[in-house]
């Protein structure tokens, strides 16, 4: 009989165990809906430079302050702190404490009231996962019972630890003990005292007894570079992690704020209020500066609007990328532009002039990029096309561009379209990182990130870029001898300022780094009496001048494919022995073996030549109209170009004003070239007259369709237009 009882009792306690095992795998297994999404929870994120400088804790959309750490990341006495604070049996019981729940009981009832609640830190998180509601009941503890089981079944240990630490409320808007550290402390949890981590693990029992005073100011450092990520990982539909690297350095950032400012408020009465700078490393596309304004909270002139991102008008720094494509079509370094009085287009004329409306007649691709002439660029994007152009600006990432294609004609390129800094940055490194185009980023990159540089020019064609932009020389016809671009290192420039004046920017870079910096307003207002962007390359001199002195500069790589030779400073041809001056420029080299090189030999000069009273210059026909009104002393070659009508354009369109008198009203006819000396220009059939050594006309408007033609000896050439 007792026998049978044994093996009674030993079967029925077995048949306990097995379900109680068979209850904790059914909740184990059993989805839990609501732990998943308090798992799921939104966190603040601590957002830090590269150099580990704390930038900002993002705020939750209330304002809630809730950090995340990782168990392991806490100090090791701040844990024990709070198991000995608040369950010191954690890891003797399965979620429930009974002997805790007894003697709670007892004292409570010895008491005539609650002095004890005997909660576990596994039914304190059970509460956090489901908040109480309404008066609590015993079922209401019961509940809370069942759901620790259900924790401490789906759960380990550590995990129920790290998610109670990390999301039990201090009051004051703050949950976590991470953001309670820096609330109240100043510091991380890693960084307390002794004495500061027994008080933190007691103030959650009574947040206004026991928490003290907050202390800290959370930073707000390189605001714009944070909203900019922020706003990245929303459009990509990704949360935010619990902490974030970014490749700013905030002390560098810090400094190039200060030069904005510093520069604003010198010339604040040439209403120019808002600036941004970037700045980029050209061997892993970090951004190390990103400052999309002078001040965040100047809300008077826009501050929260980020200058890096916002599109603008960049002018003439644009050009180095034409003038790239232009190298890549089949234009020479030494080839010759002419910068002279041209229109082009067809219905929609385009009359490009030069910022201060000189014309300097043949000029080197060297000195029109350098000086950043206008006509020549204009000219270039003519003969190279829009739509070559166009698609290039896509390889060089400008996106902005893409809705505006259908607006945009030639004034391209002098810079009319509308980019972003950032755009113009990462675009601007292409010359020195070798033709290879980088994907920027405003985080940290891992050593084993992949490489994702892409191809945009020739390697040659990116060198020979570098070395006219570094050209002091070349560039002192339009610039002078500017102090700003002469460094000590080497250093290539470019600036440029929008149609209207709003925009004054400025690019640099060197082999290791490439900045830019835009100034102006957002208000649309223009720059007034300073149209100069030698502010803005003042900046970027500075912060040049800051990178090299720690990282240094290495000399641009010489082109492999070209040589220098000696050419004629004016035409660009091998000089001969009437030329006055001589100049070096890249020459590509020619093989007729894979493995062997030579420099082509240019034709001898044809323009200089010399007749009883020195040396003269016999320019090519196309000048004719320029060299004439200089009162040049030499000739126009004959015989060598065809004959063309270079104004009007062909199918041009002109508007006949009433209100003026008819007699200023008159379009002025242009010809080049022909075999003769003289020219006759004929209207819709009738003579108008004969011009000698320069051909052009005067004719009045009259509405309507009309036909020019203009003979030379045996040659003709035509052209329509229209008069509304």
């Amino acid at each position: 009989m007792k026998a049978w009882r044994r093996r009674g009792f030993l079967c029925l306690v077995l048949c306990i165990i097995a379900a109680v095992l068979f209850a904790r795998l059914l909740l184990k297994l059993l989805p839990c809906p609501a732990l998943t999404a308090f798992c799921e929870r939104e966190n603040s994120t601590r957002f830090y430079d590269r150099n580990g400088v704390l930038l900002q804790v993002r705020p939750l959309a209330d304002g809630l302050r809730r950090e995340y750490y990782p168990l392991e990341a806490l100090p090791q006495e701040l844990v024990q702190d709070f198991i000995a604070a608040e369950d010191k049996n954690f890891f003797r019981h399965f979620g429930v404490d009974i002997p805790s729940i007894i003697r709670a009981a007892l004292q409570n009832r010895k008491e005539g009231r609650v002095v004890s609640g005997a909660s576990t830190i596994t039914m304190q998180l059970a509460r956090l996962i489901y908040p109480r509601k309404g008066r609590v009941t015993l079922g209401t503890k019961c509940r809370e019972v069942l759901r620790a089981l259900r924790l401490e079944a789906k759960l380990s240990k550590r995990q129920i630890l790290e998610l109670y630490l990390n999301n039990i409320p201090f009051g004051f808007q703050i949950e976590g003990v991470g953001s309670a550290s820096r609330s109240f402390f100043s510091r991380p949890p890693d960084r307390l005292s002794v004495e500061e981590m027994q008080l933190l693990s007691r103030i959650p029992r009574r947040p206004s007894q026991y928490a003290p005073e907050k202390s800290f100011s959370y930073p707000s450092l390189c605001p714009h570079a944070v909203q900019y990520v922020v706003a990245d990982y929303a459009a990509r539909g990704e949360r935010l992690p619990a902490e974030l690297h970014l490749s700013i350095d905030s002390g560098l950032n810090d400094v190039t704020e200060k030069q904005i400012q510093r520069k604003l408020e010198e010339f604040k009465k040439a209403r120019i209020h808002n600036g941004a700078a970037c700045a980029l490393n050209n061997r892993t596309g970090e951004i190390i500066v990103w400052v999309g304004n002078a001040s965040f909270d100047d809300a008077e002139h826009s501050g929260q609007i980020d200058g890096v991102v916002v599109q603008n008008q960049p002018g003439s720094s644009m050009k180095p990328f034409l003038y790239a494509l232009a190298l890549e079509r089949g234009f020479a370094p030494a080839s010759v532009l002419p910068d002279i009085q041209q229109d082009f287009g067809g219905e929609g004329v385009y009359v490009p002039l030069n910022f201060n409306k000189r014309y300097n007649g043949p000029v080197r691709m060297r000195m029109a990029l350098a000086s950043s002439l206008n006509i020549p660029a204009v000219y270039l994007l003519y003969r190279v096309g829009m739509e070559d152009y166009l698609s290039l600006l896509d390889s060089l990432g400008f996106a902005s561009l893409k809705p505006q294609r259908e607006n945009l004609g030639l004034s391209l390129a002098l810079g009319s379209g509308e980019v972003t800094l950032l755009e113009m940055v990462r675009a601007f490194s292409v010359f020195p990182n070798d033709g290879m185009l980088l994907e920027p980023s405003l985080l940290v990159r891992r050593q084993d990130a992949k490489d994702s540089r892409q191809r945009v020019y020739q390697a040659d064609t990116a060198r020979i870029l570098c070395d006219m932009l570094s050209d002091k020389a070349a560039r002192a016809m339009g610039f002078g001898h500017a102090a700003v671009f002469d460094t000590a290192y080497p250093c290539i420039f470019k600036t440029g300022t929008s149609n209207q004046f709003q925009n004054i920017i400025a690019f640099g870079a060197t082999s290791e780094f490439t900045v830019g910096v835009w100034m102006g307003n957002f208000g649309g207002d223009t720059v007034v009496g300073e149209t100069g962007s030698s502010i803005p390359a003042q900046i970027v001199r500075g912060l040049l001048d800051e990178l090299t002195e720690t990282a240094g500069a290495s000399p641009f790589a010489k082109p492999e494919h070209f040589e220098k030779q000696e050419i004629c400073a004016l035409s660009g041809m091998a000089p001969a022995a009437d030329c006055p001056a001589v100049s070096y420029e890249y020459v590509k080299k020619s093989s007729a073996k894979a493995d062997t090189e030579t420099a082509v030999s240019l034709a001898p000069c044809s323009w200089h030549y010399t007749d009883g009273s020195g040396v003269k210059i016999r320019y090519p026909s196309e000048y004719q109209h320029w060299a004439h009104s200089r009162n040049f002393s030499g000739t126009i070659s004959v015989g060598g170009t065809p004959l063309c009508i270079t104004f009007p354009q062909n199918r041009a369109t002109f508007i006949y004003d009433p209100t003026l008198p008819r007699r200023v009203q008159v379009v002025g006819v242009k010809a080049v070239g022909g075999e003769e000396k003289s020219a006759v220009l004929y209207l819709d059939g009738e003579m108008v007259g004969e011009a000698r050594g320069v051909f052009s006309w005067n004719i009045p408007l009259s509405k309507g369709m009309h036909q020019l033609t203009v003979v030379c000896g045996s040659e003709d050439a035509s052209a329509s237009f229209s008069v509304k």
